[in-house]
């Protein structure tokens, strides 16, 4: 009795899924939807559900960027021994994805103190060793790192683009 209700359900299990196959419920459907033909019907563009998105044909590659627009503002660029005077630095029109400001101390007469983001301390020397007047040589390196993801009718294009410019600072102490 039992050898007949397992011959019986699996006679009816192997019976739908041969009508499932014949009637296409669970088989593959044949139109790619990612060629590059528009394969869109009257039906589907009268269908207010549907979004089309909009492709910009002249937006191919983005922007590079070939300048920085660095400016650096001084608060005094002549000081007397052991005076302080900040640094302060500004990059405009940048669109990037990670900006770094690096302040260097070339000559190394003064010190640089309270490095932060954008501004820096930089404090004279207590003495001159016998000179007039000591040339301070300040450095600021910037580097701009933008990466950039588009879409066009080709696929995915990622672009990364690494920029990188130095400005200097000039400071004397005279006594």
């Amino acid at each position: 009795m039992r050898i007949s209700q397992f011959f019986r359900v699996f006679f009816s299990i192997l019976l739908i899924g041969f009508v499932s196959i014949l009637t296409g419920c669970g088989g593959s459907n044949l139109n790619n939807p990612v060629s590059a033909v528009d394969t869109t019907t009257d039906e589907a563009e009268t269908n207010s559900d549907i979004v089309e998105l909009a492709q910009n044909q002249d937006a191919n590659k983005p922007e590079q960027i070939t300048d920085l627009d660095v400016t650096i503002t001084v608060t005094q660029k002549t000081v007397r021994p052991g005076e302080e005077t900040e640094l302060t630095a500004s990059v405009k029109g940048v669109r990037g994805t990670s900006v770094t400001l690096n302040w260097l101390n070339i000559t190394k007469h003064g010190q640089l103190s309270n490095l932060n983001e954008n501004a820096a301390t930089w404090t004279a020397p207590d003495t001159l060793g016998g000179e007039n007047a000591v040339v301070e040589v300040i450095q600021l390196v910037v580097t701009v790192i933008s990466e950039v993801v588009s879409v066009d009718a080709s696929g995915i294009d990622t672009d990364t683009q690494i920029v990188s410019e130095t400005k200097t600072v000039l400071l004397t102490v005279r006594d």
